[in-house]
């Protein structure tokens, strides 16, 4: 079983996928995490010492990573799906699941988290908002190709044994 869960930052991936690998003794990867193991810094040192161009290019890399290993729950960054046909690449290897997130939700999360997101953490609350838009208008296309697309307002412990009940 391979499990690669996308959506906007803010949505809660890394929460719930870390609840969900617990409850069916899954292991659990973070891609940033594994960015940021594999290259020695943080991401925001990533942007800030090389550029997105070669975030994007480290987090390929990584992603690809996964394609030898089983029975694992993947976080993957929001911005993952967008880039170097990675969720055509998903989509072949393994269940993608979407969690859709309401602006006003992700606004709020991401009003109290932006010291720790290097793409939005020069903006007001306003140019958040706008970023949120603007960035979801371009990134939904990717994220709808999704095997499944969950709502993370009506997410619960048990959506996960639902899913894997009906698709593996």
């Amino acid at each position: 079983m391979k499990i690669f869960l996308l959506g906007f930052m803010g949505t809660g991936k890394t929460y719930w996928g870390q609840l969900w690998a617990k409850q069916h003794r899954l292991d659990f990867f973070d891609l940033d995490t594994e960015i940021e193991q594999y290259t020695g810094l943080t991401i925001p040192q990533i942007f800030e010492l090389h550029g997105e161009h070669f975030f994007r290019e480290q987090e390929r890399e990584r992603l690809h990573h996964f394609g030898d290993k089983q029975h694992f729950i993947l976080s993957t960054g929001g911005g993952t799906p967008c880039f170097y046909n990675n969720m055509q690449w998903m989509n072949e290897h393994g269940l993608t699941i979407y969690l859709k997130t309401p602006l006003p939700v992700l606004k709020e999360r991401l009003i109290k988290e932006k010291m720790h997101r290097p793409l939005i953490k020069q903006l007001d609350d306003r140019e958040i908002e706008k970023f949120i838009k603007t960035s979801i208008g371009k990134r939904e296309a990717y994220y709808n190709t999704a095997h499944i697309i969950l709502s993370t307002e009506s997410i619960s412990d048990i959506t996960f044994e639902e899913i894997i009940q009906k698709y593996v």
